[in-house]
């Protein structure tokens, strides 16, 4: 990432060692990012500066949000029904993935190009971390306002829109990704197979990875106060 600086990145960019959105990233998240676009929305729209932040149990979810600001409500779905009801599982992920890989895969097929003389393992090389950033803003973008919309028809069907443009159905990008995916050379893949690869990280969090995380936590909350005290020493 040496050479570009971050407000220039098309995404919000943070690290993690486990990858994992921890209670301080989240928490600057929801101060610095979500609740300034709420009140940007909220102006743009003419209209009160209210906001109701949906969320599961997942480890990273501080409790006490709600303290931080008085016009957003932080409310959190029952434990084990996200899968069930959580907006973002009704779709959204799984078309947000499944573009991220399309426009991958048609990358790839262009560096290749018909001469022969490139390979995908060169293909693979010069894929780097601003490319995956570009490509998760493209994919995020080319998600329609309808996928978003019918996201919330399991937890709260009143505000589905009457008129809705349906998406490309998934199955259909997911017999497109199978097409590309012989083209860049993977011959033995199908469709059931590119399912697989989408799904593969949507395994719930098991205990070990939960004790990790909370470790990882409690680290994070003691060098948190250990800056805090050098703070108050000067």
């Amino acid at each position: 990432m040496k050479g570009y600086s971050k407000p220039s990145y098309s995404v919000i960019w943070r690290s993690s060692k486990k990858g994992w959105i921890t209670r301080t990233l989240f928490q600057e998240w929801f101060t610095s990012y979500f609740c300034p676009a709420v009140k940007e929305y909220c102006q743009a729209k003419n209209i009160e500066n209210k906001a109701l932040l949906i969320l599961d149990n997942a480890p990273g979810h501080p409790p006490g949000l709600d303290d931080l600001r008085d016009n957003v409500q932080v409310v959190f779905l029952p434990s084990n029904t996200s899968s069930l009801i959580q907006p973002m599982d009704q779709g959204v992920i799984a078309t947000f993935k499944a573009y991220y890989l399309r426009r991958t895969f048609k990358q790839a097929i262009n560096f290749l190009g018909s001469d022969g003389r490139h390979t995908l393992k060169e293909s693979w090389r010069g894929y780097h971390i601003m490319n995956a950033i570009e490509n998760l803003a493209v994919a995020w973008h080319e998600a329609k306002t309808s996928t978003m919309n019918l996201a919330w028809r399991k937890i709260c069907p009143e505000a589905i829109a009457e008129l809705t443009v349906l998406e490309q159905p998934l199955q259909n990008v997911h017999r497109e990704l199978g097409e590309l995916a012989h083209e860049v050379g993977f011959s033995d893949i199908n469709e059931e197979d590119i399912l697989e690869l989408l799904e593969s990280h949507d395994e719930e969090l098991s205990n070990k990875d939960l004790m990790e995380m909370e470790l990882a936590q409690e680290e994070e909350g003691d060098k948190t106060e250990d800056r805090t005290n050098k703070h108050f020493d000067y």
